[in-house]
């Protein structure tokens, strides 16, 4: 399937793809430089040692059914990779009765992790991906950052490889230890080695093949940067060979996601009495109509049940059918819709904000439009609103509006900000060529709940997964639902999602 587009900016691109059958696939395939034979990617034992949970899915599928989400994000190095299809087709081949495979990307052109790791908590973290894919740039310590906010916030395995070689790279050709503008691979390796991250010997399995057949770093580029076709095929050879399913995985794929079947009452399940097994078997159905004759009695005497679970994700999966009611959501006692569980939206840049087109040709980082912070904090008493920061001087200073907070502070990009609810905080080092911006730009985004007040069964007949919570503190928690008494609610389980990370207190 061709790529769709989702949004697009003049240098930041997200899309995505969906599975594709390897036959179908161009048959104009890249070839090897002249003189060299085609790539082999070499294996070794430790591959997949991080990816337990992604291979179980692979192998295993979902119940209900669903895509495995991989999301690519990084810069013009994740964009020269393409849209997936070839990444796509290679697991297939691997795992030919596994889910289908949605493969979304986020690129920001000459935007390092340090940049990036915004674009993921806005993006990727909502969308609770599988897989994440960091194939980019940036320090030791950025990278670190952002591993570290997907590991708090997700349970996708993290894939990252490192880097091809680019013509200003000559310096230290053919060391692929060699530290250097782009990277550093040993640093790389040993973040990726504190937190359980799927580390790809990219360079180093390249640079062999390149000395192994009188290769240049030119023979390998489509410009003095970008990796050429072939190399783009010779990457994603190097990544495929993780998606393995190792001797000895490094952690126990239940330890972040696991399944509460609901059919007898357990230490993690307790319920009213009057939930009966339906036709399923696994699925318990609440008929109560006594909230319609008897609306005194509703709150005493509904039909509920508690799950106790740890983690920052609760998922329901159950069956919708014409005549399914609903259920009021409660969290740690508090209604789903009061709870404070919120996410960001990404920050779109205003069309109308300043652009500088005479200096195209000398500097093309100040015609860029997202030229705006890449990522928003939040702090306390949140409440569901869009957001404007508007610039009020040419050196940085701004003020922040809610729709409905009213005006909440002035700020200026290069320092640290609170706004004066305590809801919003913006980071300097996420806020892109501040230096560029004028009076007048705006930027906007959008604090919406990551929680549901309630849950309706209605509908055609259906099995269904919906998530009930997400964005929690990593913790223990308990998840009440109360039948409303408006029809029958069935349910058959919950998924529970638990980060390997616990944000430092």
């Amino acid at each position: 399937m061709a790529p769709s587009i989702l949004a697009m900016t003049a240098f930041s691109l997200i899309l995505y793809c969906t599975s594709v059958d390897a036959e179908t696939t161009d048959s104009s395939a890249p070839q090897p430089p002249p003189g060299a034979p085609e790539y082999q990617a070499p294996s070794r034992f430790t591959d997949g040692q991080n990816m337990a949970l992604t291979i179980e899915k692979l192998t295993r599928g979902f119940d209900p059914p669903r895509p495995l989400l991989i999301w690519a994000i990084g810069s013009s190095f994740t964009h020269f990779q393409g849209n997936g299809d070839q990444l796509i087709a290679a697991i297939g081949q691997r795992f030919p009765h596994g889910p289908p495979i949605i493969y979304k990307m986020m690129m920001a052109s000459s935007a390092p992790d340090g940049l990036t790791r915004g674009y993921a908590r806005h993006l990727v973290i909502p969308d609770q991906p599988d897989v994440v894919l960091i194939y980019n740039f940036g320090s030791p310590q950025d990278l670190e950052k952002f591993i570290v906010e997907l590991r708090t916030h997700t349970t996708a395995d993290i894939i990252v490889p490192t880097l091809h070689w680019c013509q200003k790279h000559k310096h230290v050709w053919p060391d692929p230890e060699a530290a250097m503008q782009h990277q550093d691979p040993s640093a790389m390796r040993a973040v990726c080695a504190r937190h359980n991250v799927e580390f790809v010997e990219n360079r180093r399995d390249l640079t062999q093949y390149m000395i192994d057949h009188d290769l240049e770093i030119g023979d390998l580029l489509a410009d003095t940067v970008h990796q050429s076709p072939y190399a783009v095929k010779m990457i994603n050879q190097n990544i495929v060979r993780h998606f393995h399913l190792p001797k000895h995985p490094a952690y126990d794929p239940r330890s972040q996601e696991r399944r509460i079947e609901i059919e007898e009452p357990s230490e993690k399940v307790s319920r009213s009495n009057d939930w009966q097994p339906g036709s399923s078997g696994r699925t318990m159905v609440s008929a109560s109509k006594l909230a319609i004759y008897a609306p005194s009695l509703d709150i005493a005497r509904r039909s509920w049940i508690e799950v106790s679970f740890t983690g920052t994700r609760i998922d329901l999966i159950g069956w919708r059918n014409p005549k399914g009611g609903s259920v009021r959501v409660l969290i740690d006692g508090i209604p789903g819709d009061e709870v404070q569980s919120f996410y960001t939206s990404f920050v779109e840049p205003d069309l109308n904000n300043t652009v500088y087109p005479e200096h195209a040709l000398t500097d093309f980082r100040r015609i860029i439009y997202d030229r705006c912070p890449y990522g928003i904090g939040l702090g306390n008493n949140l409440i569901g609103q869009m957001w404007t920061i508007t610039m009020t001087s040419d050196t940085g200073d701004y003020e922040i509006t809610g729709s409905r907070t009213g005006v909440d502070g002035r700020g200026n990009a290069f320092k640290p900000f609170t706004s004066e609810s305590g809801q919003i905080r913006i980071e300097p080092e996420l806020w892109r060529l501040a230096t560029t911006n004028r009076t007048g730009d705006r930027f906007t985004f959008e604090v919406y709940r990551a929680t549901k007040g309630q849950i309706d069964f209605a509908g055609p007949a259906e099995r269904f997964c919906m998530r009930v919570a997400q964005n929690l503190p990593n913790g223990p928690h308990t998840l009440r639902l109360e039948t409303r008494g408006d029809g029958d609610v069935r349910i058959d389980a919950f998924d529970v999602f638990e980060p390997p990370h616990k944000p430092a207190r």
